[in-house]
C-alpha cells in the first residue's frame, strides 16, 4: 500500500534544514515494522501542497501500531508540525511499492477524472484511498522519464507534475 502525505512549508527560508530532518525522519521510520520506505517529491507548479512523500506501507495497521506511533504521524513530526499548512494523509491501495523516481524522471499524479492522451493513459495505475484522511478518494501514478514531452500533461485539469526531492530511501 502506498501511504502520501502532501503538505506546504511557507517560511522557505528553512528548506534546507527541513529537507534534512525529513530524510531522516523516512530513515527513522524504518525501525517499524511494516514501513518499507519512501520518497520526497516537489510539485513542478503552483498547488496549495507542493511537498509530497510517498511511503510503502504494509497496511492501515502499521498507523495503530506502537512502533509508528513512537515515531512517526503528526506527533513524530515535532516542531515541524506547527509549521506545515496544507497537510492531508491519505493510505492507498493499488500499487504494492511505489517505484523509485530517478534524477531524470518525473512523478505525474492524476485526479479523478483527468483524462489524459495516448500513450499516457494506458501506463497510469490508478489508486483507491483505503485509510487516514481519505481526502483525494482516487489518484493515478506515472512516472516519465524527462525526455518524454509532459507539457500537454500539465495542462490538464487535475494533473500535477513533480520532481524528485531526494533518491527513494529503503
Amino acid at each position: 500500500m502506498l501511504y502520501m502525505v502532501e503538505m506546504d512549508l511557507p517560511d522557505r527560508s528553512r528548506l534546507p534544514d527541513w529537507h534534512d530532518w525529513y530524510n531522516g525522519h523516512i530513515r527513522n521510520l524504518l525501525a517499524a515494522d511494516g514501513y518499507d520506505g519512501g520518497q520526497r517529491f516537489e510539485a513542478t507548479a503552483t498547488t496549495p501542497s507542493p511537498f509530497l512523500a510517498i511511503h510503502d506501507v504494509s497496511g492501515p495497521e502499521l498507523f495503530e501500531s506502537d512502533g509508528y506511533k513512537s515515531i512517526g504521524g503528526p506527533s513524530g513530526t515535532g516542531e515541524w508540525r506547527t509549521v506545515m499548512t496544507n497537510w492531508h494523509r491519505n493510505l492507498y491501495q493499488g500499487m504494492g511499492t511505489m517505484p523509485a523516481v530517478g534524477k531524470a524522471q518525473q512523478l505525474v499524479i492524476c485526479a479523478e477524472g483527468s483524462t489524459l492522451p495516448a500513450p499516457f493513459a494506458e501506463r497510469v495505475t490508478w489508486l483507491s484511498a483505503v485509510g487516514l484522511d481519505q481526502s483525494i478518494p482516487s489518484r493515478g501514478l506515472l512516472v516519465l522519464d524527462l525526455g518524454e514531452d509532459s507539457s500537454a500533461l500539465a495542462a490538464i485539469e487535475g494533473v500535477l507534475i513533480y520532481r524528485p526531492i531526494a533518491p527513494k530511501i529503503t
